[in-house]
């Protein structure tokens, strides 16, 4: 027996810093503060949690199963200022327009009669149906009850329209006469709607779903907490109103006085409830009504019984509240659910047992279902907004878990194991993947491993540019096909590169760096150099840019993360390593801008200095660092003054730059070769000359005396 101690309790109440939870937003990159990461423990979600409050779940998958099926929730008509019911949709877009408009004019009738008469045409069950509607919205129950069940006594075939409609509304009008016998018809009612819906009947309004919420409420009226708990739970599975109503509940135990609250307690559905209230709301409690969190969690730990049962969640209260002492005690009972075993792997890792961390993590992952017994609801019409499902939920879990794994084996120095996890981790915390991949893995440790995730599905271009929609493994390939460019590894990196545009680009460049590092001349040098610079300014980014620091082509070069001093992770002497090794050699943001400009200045040396090609390839290194790196750009600056020409558009040197003329810089050379001859042979021009006449001279008399031989 575990003996609660509620001094500890208040006095754990007060911990700063240990109520930290992630919620549902987790952080971009898990990697960044590792201590943090470990310590964490995030809130549990109310959602997925009450699911195990469930006795029985109905199965309404069936619904999918049938052609063009659909379901219908009320919504704002924005068009038209006004809220559309789901009934309403449900009857004008399912219903044929002669149909729909009698219905239309049938509800608009005065009276039962007159619309009884107005809909003479339409099928019995339409007409019967719609007609019991107008009796109910008149609060005549008993005419209601009377034209609702002539719908259910047609012939089966002919009431699949309305036979879901009718079942749920017969139980309604029946509940407005409030007796026992009719009480219990209406929740066999209810009963007999959600096993005809579970078995393909059509359900367009999801009021089997609804049934659920009303039988739940019809329990709860007569006292039975357990059944309304696991009728409410049923519903959550299929609806956001089953846990609004389980939340309503949790809210409705917590304001009791404590002799009333620990009476229902005993009831082992209600204790798990709150329990599970507790552990998911704590942050929220823990903020707006700490002493009603303290006394609900005195409640609740107070009965060794109640806590055995529930020790998992009660564990996890105490370790957000950072109360370590009651979770080692209650180790012991946790059930083996993946919160359990993420619990014990923070546990693990506070007390410094990396490899059983280690082991607790891959059991969470383990205990996740594989596959999912219950399919997703049809779309809903006209919602732009749906909740994530409870399988994404989950699934979130799941992958920060396989995330938080990564980064204890990161830690480990298992780094092919900790990438390996993270890109099952999926999307969300590709930074953390992209960080091991991109400086962390050598790089034929990085092929090597791309090599096993090949990319199966090519996005659509559209997709190219919206960050979260492009496929982990093409952000993997990309990242690699860079890593590889900036490694001058030109020719294989192409083949990483999965955008056909990038591939090509890629191939440009290479040919400009080979044409650059081959060339016998300097002038084709020079030109295939600045070609180079350009390209790699133009589309540097996607062709060398780093995934994260310092160019950030995650957020396509448009975001750059604030990192404080005092929380940078104290790394691993062989990771830092591995880092120094992968660092870029311009430690700048978009470091191809210098390399760019290196390229263009070196593209200067090699044309003459009084040259147009010489001052343009120094405008544009100095334009292309003028707003990150003024003092490189001044150097340039400084370096076209000093050697350069005069150029009529040296007023707006580095803002307004013109191609270089490689052409007329090839004719200058040449000119200048012939002005330095000139300049060499000028103080001998007399002697040049007398040699000359003499030369000639010689000539002559040799050629006089051949004619005089002759």
């Amino acid at each position: 027996m575990l003996k609660f101690n509620k001094a500890l309790l208040l006095s754990c109440m007060t911990l700063a810093g240990s109520a930290v939870a992630c919620g549902p937003d987790f952080p971009m990159m898990l990697s960044s503060d590792r201590a943090q990461t470990f310590a964490v423990l995030p809130e549990p979600l109310f959602l997925v949690e009450v699911q195990a409050l469930a006795a029985t779940v109905p199965d309404f998958s069936a619904l999918i199963a049938k052609p063009q099926a659909v379901v219908f929730e009320d919504s704002y008509d924005y068009q038209n200022d006004r809220w559309v019911s789901a009934t309403e949709q449900a009857e004008q877009q399912l219903l044929s327009k002669e149909h729909a408009k009698l219905v239309q004019q049938m509800r608009q009738s005065a009276t039962v009669q007159q619309a009884l008469s107005v809909g003479e045409a339409l099928p019995a069950e339409l007409r019967f149906y719609t007609a019991a509607a107008v009796s109910f919205a008149q609060h005549d129950y008993q005419q209601a009850i009377e034209l609702f069940r002539q719908v259910l006594a047609l012939p089966l075939e002919q009431q699949q329209q309305r036979r879901s409609w009718a079942l749920y509304s017969l139980g309604r009008a029946l509940l407005q006469q409030n007796t026992q016998t009719q009480t219990s018809e209406v929740s066999a009612l209810y009963s007999q709607l959600q096993q005809e819906v579970a078995a393909g009947l059509a359900d367009p309004l999801q009021l089997a779903v609804a049934s659920l919420g009303e039988q739940a409420k019809l329990a709860k009226q007569q006292g039975d907490w357990a059944a309304a708990i696991g009728l409410y739970a049923a519903q959550s599975r299929w609806s956001e109103s089953g846990r609004a109503s389980l939340l309503l509940l949790s809210k409705e135990l917590a304001a009791m006085p404590d002799p009333q609250l620990i009476a229902l307690v005993q009831t082992p559905a209600v204790a798990a409830l709150l329990s599970r209230y507790l552990m998911t709301q704590f942050s929220a409690l823990s903020y707006l009504e700490p002493e009603q969190l303290q006394r609900l969690l005195v409640v609740l730990n107070q009965v060794p019984d109640i806590q055995l049962k529930n020790a998992t969640q009660l564990a996890t209260v105490a370790y957000q509240q950072g109360q370590f002492d009651l979770v080692k005690q209650l180790l012991p009972h946790l059930d083996q659910s993946p919160q359990a075993w993420w619990l014990q792997a923070k546990m693990a890792l506070k007390a410094g047992d990396t490899a059983k961390a280690a082991e607790f993590y891959a059991k969470a992952s383990k205990s996740f279902a594989p596959a999912l017994t219950q399919a997703e609801l049809p779309a809903v019409q006209q919602d732009d907004y749906s909740k994530a499902s409870i399988e994404e939920l989950q699934a979130q879990h799941y992958c920060r878990i396989q995330a938080e794994h990564g980064i204890l084996e990161l830690s480990r120095g298992d780094y092919l194991q900790a990438i390996t996890l993270l890109i099952a981790a999926g999307p969300e915390y590709w930074q953390d993947t992209a960080y091991i991949a991109e400086r962390v893995l050598t790089l034929d440790e990085l092929t090597t491993f791309v090599a096993l995730h090949p990319v199966t599905a090519v996005p659509e271009k559209s997709e190219w540019h919206y960050f979260g929609d492009t496929p982990t493994e093409v952000l993997l390939h990309h990242l690699t096909a860079r890593r590889l460019m900036r490694s001058g590894e030109y020719q294989q990196a192409q083949a990483y590169f999965i955008d056909p545009e990038l591939k090509q680009l890629a191939k440009q460049y290479q040919q400009h760096a080979e044409k650059a590092a081959g060339s016998w001349t300097d002038h084709a040098k020079a030109q295939a150099l600045f070609e180079q610079a350009k390209l790699a300014r133009a589309h540097g980014l996607e062709l060398l840019g780093f995934e994260l620091a310092p160019d950030y082509q995650v957020f396509y070069g448009q975001f750059e993360p604030y990192e404080e001093e005092n929380q940078k992770t104290v790394l691993p002497a062989a990771e830092l390593l591995r880092l120094s090794s992968s660092a870029s050699i311009y430690n700048n943001r978009f470091h191809y801008r210098q390399l760019a400009a290196e390229l263009s200045a070196e593209a200067a040396t090699l044309v003459p200095h009084n040259s147009q090609a010489f001052a343009a390839t120094l405008c544009h290194s100095t334009k292309w660092l003028l707003l990150r790196q003024p003092e490189l750009a001044q150097g340039y600056y400084q370096k076209y003054l000093q050697q350069g020409p005069y150029v009529s558009w040296g007023a707006e040197f580095g803002q307004t730059c013109p191609e270089p003329d490689f052409v007329a810089a090839k004719q200058r050379h040449y000119h200048n070769l012939e002005l330095q001859l000139r300049k060499m042979l000028r103080p001998f021009k007399w002697l040049l000359l007398t040699l000359l006449l003499a030369g000639v001279g010689v000539m002559g008399w040799f050629g006089i005396k051949r004619l005089k031989r002759a």
